[in-house]
Formats: structure tokens, sequence, C-alpha cells
């Protein structure tokens, strides 16, 4: 099946403007500026006139624990299923599903399961595993189980790396750890390691990333502020042009002017929007128990229950996109760049996150509120209503 996407406002890190897509299979093969081609024209077998709305690349989540209720680290298969297609439904059309620091059986069987769902080809957006821990600083370990926590140890990440056959994408540590920046040195082959849940002085993040680390988890929460003669792992993170930044993107963990900053300092092509979610996004204001976590939603916000610690966040990436272009002023191609390119491209991923030949077809309809209004997985619409206009034939340009 090939399909064409026109009158449309593409979005992308370094264009923006009305084009056109040609979709065949899974991935685009054409695309360009303007009213279509007469080729692609010709080639497609439907055309579907998207009426000015704003096409952007399909969100890619580099840290998601859970949605719909359910945990991705349960060790359960369906609940993986479950909570992939949540974020799926609102354009997370890619995903690391992140396991939390638990007793080590129950990492490992969590591991394995996720493993098992992307194995069985049932969690489609799903393209790896991010190990949170348990390599953590209990000083900053934040919702993580302090019982959990252990020093970096070789033979732990071993089991870990083997219970993932493969799918384990990334892994948060802390450098300050005793053997953390040997652990790193050793393994940065196997795995992208992401520095987060630490104490450490600027001094030892810089440690941490010069021995091969090039990820910062969930910058300004888990960690020291940042302070003018004190910049810590933040100010280091920031400074540090080496170092693909994390930014909770809820509205909560992350104050709306410290975003702004955030993007400022480092640009979009090193900073990646991810969700944390926990099994709450999609769930709305409740009390919930899920794996190893008690929590309580309120005014949109997930923490531990009866605690001021925040649990992750309760969103998927689609729907904190309208706040990002309609209440923060990002441009969609900013936008686009912080919720799929950056994080494609930090997590080894090269065939998605944009909107050009070759890669994969996915892509988000957004509506005039910004809001997803249809997904494109891998050249097919996955999820949302039909898109204002239907089909209808092109007008070939040269």
């Amino acid at each position: 099946m090939s399909t064409l996407l026109f009158n449309t406002h593409l979005a992308g890190a370094s264009s923006e403007g009305i084009g056109w897509l040609l979709v065949e299979g899974e991935r685009i093969a054409d695309a360009g500026a303007g009213a279509p081609a007469a080729a692609a024209v010709a080639a497609a077998e439907e055309a579907v006139d998207l009426e000015g709305a704003w096409l952007v690349p399909g969100f890619v989540d580099v840290h998601c624990h859970g949605g719909g209720g359910a945990s991705v680290y349960s060790g359960v298969f369906d609940d993986v299923v479950t909570a992939t297609r949540t974020h799926l439904a609102t354009g997370t059309t890619s995903m690391l599903a992140s396991v939390a620091a638990m007793e080590l059986e129950r990492m490992l069987a969590a591991t394995a399961a996720i493993a098992d769902a992307i194995e069985a080809g049932a969690v489609p957006n799903v393209v790896g595993i991010h190990l949170e821990g348990p390599f953590l600083s209990p000083a900053r370990r934040g919702a993580q189980t302090a019982t959990a926590l252990r020093d970096p140890d070789q033979g732990l990440l071993d089991r870990l790396l083997e219970a993932g056959r493969g799918h384990v994408r990334t892994m948060t540590i802390a450098p300050e750890l005793p053997g953390a920046a040997e652990l790193i040195e050793a393994n940065s082959g196997r795995v992208r390691f992401s520095l987060g849940h630490t104490d450490a002085s600027a001094e030892v993040f810089r440690a941490g990333v010069d021995a091969g680390a090039r990820l910062a988890t969930h910058l300004f929460n888990a960690m020291p502020p940042l302070l003018h003669r004190a910049p810590g792992a933040v100010g280091a993170a920031l400074a540090d042009e080496r170092v693909i930044v994390e930014l909770v993107s809820d509205g909560r963990h992350v104050d709306d002017t410290v975003l702004r900053v955030a993007v400022a300092a480092v640009g979009p092509e090193r900073l990646m929007l991810i969700t944390d979610s926990s099994p709450a996004a999609g769930l709305g204001d409740g009390e919930y128990r899920f794996a190893d976590r008690h929590i309580a939603v309120e005014g949109g916000v997930a923490r531990i229950f009866g605690t001021d610690t925040l649990a992750g966040s309760a969103v998927t990436l689609g729907e904190v996109v309208p706040r990002l272009i309609g209440d923060i002023g990002l441009t969609p191609g900013v936008v686009a760049a912080i919720t799929a390119e950056t994080p494609a491209r930090a997590i080894g991923l090269t065939d998605r996150g944009r909107l050009a030949p070759g890669v994969l077809a996915d892509a988000v309809v957004l509506d005039a509120g910004f809001r997803p209004a249809r997904v494109m997985s891998r050249g097919r619409w996955a999820a949302g209503p039909v898109a204002a206009g239907a089909a209808t034939a092109a007008e070939p340009t040269d």
C-alpha cells in the first residue's frame, strides 16, 4: 500500500512548511515542499489531504515506566502490552520500557518479560529496555526502592543484560558510586549509560562522561540543584557538549521557565523530552497500586502515596505537545526535534525521528490545538479518528 499525505505542514529540526510525503510500505519513499510531484501522485494508491494540519515525526520516549493502569516492569507480559499501547495511541511510535530499581530477582523477571513481549511482536513501538538502576545514589533515590539499590557490580550487570537478551539499550547509573567509572568504561560498548539519581559534583559527573556515559537522566530531578559556585551534575551536563539530557515534560518535575532555559542552553540537538510516566498515565486522578508502587494522582501529579515525593508523571508525550507549543512557545520544529529526532539519535536509532525519505513512516497528525489526531506507525494508521479531509485526489506539480 502506498499513501500520499499532502497539503500538510511538515515539522522537522531544520525546516518547517507546507509539503507532502509518499509512504510505501513501512517507510517514507519520497518527500518535498509545496504541492506533490507528479511522480508521487502517480505512485500513490491513496491520497490524503491533511488540509494544512501539522505533521510531526512519531514521538520517541526513552524513559517510560507504564500507562493505562499497567507497569512495564511488573514482570507480566500483558502489562507490557497494555502500557505501551496506551502511549502508542497518542503518538509514541517508539519507546524504551523503563525498569525501576527493585530487588534483583524482580528486576530480572521484569527485564525478561519485556524482552519476551518484544520478541513476540506484541509491542511494536518498544525498541528496547532502560534500566533505571540498581546502581543509584541512596541520597538521591527519589521514588526508587531504597533496599534495591546496589553499588556497581559487573556480575550483576551481566545478569541484567543477559535477562534482556540484547534489548537493553540504556542504563541509569550514579557516577560517584565506587566502581561506577570502571563499570561504564568496561561496558559502554554494550549499553548506553545515562548519569542520574546522583549526588555527584561537577568533577565526578565529568569523570563519568570521560568514562563513556553520554546521557543524563531527568536533568534537575534526583540530583543537587545548580548553584553558582557548585554547578554539580546539572551544570556539568548542560556545559558538556558530549551529553544529551532528558527533561520530564509534564510541567511539574521541571518549571516551564527552566525548560526554556535548558532549550536555550543546549539547543534541541542535545535535549530530549521524556514522560517518566507511571502506570497512572491515561487514568486521571485517583489512588493506584502497581508493581512495587503505591501512588496517588491529584491534579494530574503522581506522588508516592502519603508523601510529597514525585512518582514519575501521569502523561504521554502526545498530551504535552499542545502545552509545549501553545503555552511555552516552542515551534513545531523544535518540538519535533526534542520529542523525536534527538531521542532517536541518543539511543542509536537512525531509521526514525524524522520526516525524510528512507526512514520509517512514523508520524503524528496534529489538530488545530496541536493535539494528536491520527497516528501512523510503520506506514499504517495506528490510532485516532480519521483526519479532517478524507482522502482526495492530489493535483500534481512539476
